[in-house]
């Protein structure tokens, strides 16, 4: 959060990254297939992970 909130003084939207589908509530007890049964690659993304702006419409300067 420390990196959104740098951001977000700077006028730059960040967001985390949207969390897997099998921490949702509505999916709790489905069954989970990880990476490796030590390491689940989506909790790590969502832990760890920012969702910067984007799109075509971006001017050079938002782009900086």
């Amino acid at each position: 959060m420390d990196i959104i909130n740098a951001l977000a003084d700077k006028s730059t939207e960040a967001l985390p990254v949207w969390k897997p589908l099998h921490l949702q509530p509505l999916i709790k007890g489905a069954e989970y297939f990880s990476h490796a049964s030590t390491k689940s690659v989506s909790e790590e993304l969502f832990n760890t992970g920012i969702c910067l702006p984007s799109g075509s419409n971006l001017t050079e300067k938002q782009q900086v």
